[in-house]
């Protein structure tokens, strides 16, 4: 009998590729898919659960608490990417049941995790810890009993993670900036405060990286909100000759409310993704945004939780640093 592993040769790619595929994921290219599923007919490939000994172990309960960021998309995707996971490996009785708790919101976060905690066949839980010191004051003493990932936010050193280098994100996007603006051009520099996940860490990132040029920063100037920012920005672009501009949080809000007159010419970069973001980059208004692979982090987190579980292994410590991506008006789809 033909197996993944020989599929995957035959075409090049990776064996969790051909899983992906033959189990559903909408995590690759549908070409991609086509492809594989096109071989594994051809095959006659057949999958063998009832002879695996994963498939006689019993089902393992496991929560994923997942933020409600003001981003939607940036939630949906995550979930998508737990979804798949626990779509793929169902068939070892393996299941993630979602819960979510607002970005701005942490105790509601802990109490909810408390709850959980009460229920003595819990095995895992997949979580955005809000507050790191108190999730995880509150994780340790069913550490023995309970496996942990982290996803985006990191836990602790001892758990496994699975997230983006945001202060890399950072120095990318200033990296791009720096390449489009010249010695002595001015850039204007908005800080609309901690997300809890990424935000600090991209602009500390990105005005380290600036500095490292001659373009003279103008800020960074705290933003205080949308309607602040918007009139922050109005302000500053009516007096002085900005050539660029940086936001670090509420970029597409922001972006989308302000004068074409002020955004004109103005050389734009940003982090992260959503469906404004791209709608932005489709109008010429932001050139480019650094992104991760969210879906992919919530897949992979599911996955691992299963690699734990079902077959022992261990993740101890380990980061799993996500793909950063640059989408440029050329690269995006549709």
């Amino acid at each position: 009998m033909i197996t993944q592993k020989e599929i995957a040769e035959k075409l090049g790619i990776s064996r969790t590729t051909v899983a992906r595929a033959i189990n559903g994921s909408s995590l690759i290219k549908e070409e991609t898919k086509k492809k594989i599923l096109e071989l594994v007919k051809e095959m006659n490939y057949e999958k063998n659960l009832i002879g695996s000994s994963l498939a006689v172990k019993k089902s393992k309960l496991i929560y994923g608490l997942v933020i409600e960021s003001k981003n939607e998309f940036y939630t949906q995707e995550i979930i998508r990417g737990l979804e798949n996971a626990s779509k793929e490996y169902g068939a070892y009785n393996y299941k993630i049941k979602i819960q979510t708790t607002d970005i701005n919101d942490p105790e509601t976060q802990i109490e909810k995790l408390k709850e959980l905690l009460k229920n003595e066949e819990i095995d895992g839980i997949i979580i955005t810890p809000l507050n790191k010191e108190k999730i995880y004051d509150l994780l340790k003493p069913y550490l023995e009993k309970i496996k942990v990932i982290s996803v985006g936010i990191r836990l602790h050193e001892e758990i496994p993670h699975i997230g983006p280098d945001h202060k890399k994100q950072g120095k990318i996007a200033g990296a791009i900036i720096s390449s489009l603006l010249r010695k002595d051009e001015k850039l204007l520099v908005l800080d609309n405060g901690d997300d809890r996940i990424s935000s600090k860490m991209y602009l500390e990132g990105f005005i380290e990286r600036v500095a490292e040029t001659e373009i003279k920063l103008v800020g960074p100037f705290l933003g205080n909100g949308i309607e602040k920012s918007i009139e922050l920005i109005n302000e500053i672009c009516s007096k002085e000759e900005i050539s660029g501009i940086y936001i670090n949080r509420y970029a597409q809000e922001i972006l989308e409310r302000l004068p074409k007159k002020i955004l004109k010419d103005k050389k734009i970069v940003t982090n992260g993704i959503s469906k404004n973001l791209k709608k932005l980059i489709k109008k010429r208004v932001v050139i480019a945004t650094v992104m991760e692979e969210i879906a992919t982090e919530g897949y992979n987190a599911g996955k691992k939780m299963f690699d734990i579980l079902y077959r022992d292994k261990s993740y101890e410590g380990n980061w799993e640093i996500s793909k950063s991506h640059i989408l440029f008006l050329e690269n995006l789809e549709g």
